[in-house]
C-alpha cells in the first residue's frame, strides 16, 4: 500500500513540475514566435552593439574569427537583435551557428531557451545580422550565440558569446 500511495505522489509531483516548465511561454494557439529582417542604420547598429559589455573586452582571436559582437534592444514586446562577426579573407563561411533568445522572469536567476536559430551564415568573410522578434512582456531576454568561420572542411572555428540583458 506504501508503495502505491508513495508512487502516486511521485506521479503528481511529476506532472506538476513538468506542466509548470512546458507552459511558462505556451500561449493559446499561437505557433512559434517568427523573427524578422530588419534594416537598420549604422549608427542604430552600432547603439545596439554597444550596449553590450563583453563586446569590449577582446578576447583571443587568434584563429579565423577576427572580431565579433551581439547586442540587444528592447522596445515594448519587440527585441531588436544585431550581431557581426568578422572573419580572415581566406574563409568560405562566416557568420552565426546558433543564435538562442533566452528568457527568465525578474525573480528567477536561471534562463530558459526562448526561440533558437541556427546555421546563419553566408559565403563571405563577414556576416552582420538584423532581426526583430515580438516576445511576451514581464521577462528579461538575452541572446547567446556561437560566432562561426570555416575555411575548409579541415579548419572551422566557433566562439560562444552572451549579449546584454534586456
Amino acid at each position: 500500500m506504501k508503495k502505491i500511495l508513495y508512487s502516486a505522489i511521485v506521479i503528481c509531483l511529476s506532472i506538476v513540475l513538468l506542466g509548470q516548465n512546458l507552459t511558462v511561454f505556451a500561449e493559446d494557439g499561437e505557433t512559434q514566435p517568427e523573427w524578422q529582417d530588419i534594416t537598420l542604420t549604422q549608427e542604430e547598429f552600432d547603439s545596439i552593439l554597444a550596449n553590450n559589455p563583453n563586446n569590449a573586452v577582446a578576447p583571443c582571436a587568434t584563429g579565423l574569427i577576427d572580431s565579433y559582437s551581439i547586442g540587444l534592444k528592447r522596445s515594448g514586446n519587440t527585441i531588436i537583435i544585431a550581431g557581426e562577426t568578422y572573419c580572415v579573407n581566406t574563409v568560405v563561411k562566416c557568420g552565426f551557428k546558433e543564435v538562442v533568445i533566452q528568457c527568465r522572469a525578474s525573480s528567477s536567476s536561471a534562463w530558459s531557451d526562448y526561440q533558437t536559430y541556427t546555421d546563419l551564415y553566408i559565403d563571405s568573410s563577414s556576416y552582420t545580422l538584423a532581426k526583430s522578434i515580438t516576445v511576451p512582456s514581464g521577462y528579461q531576454y538575452r541572446a547567446t550565440c556561437k560566432h562561426y568561420a570555416k575555411k575548409n572542411i579541415l579548419s572551422t572555428e566557433t566562439i560562444n558569446n552572451v549579449s546584454n540583458i534586456v
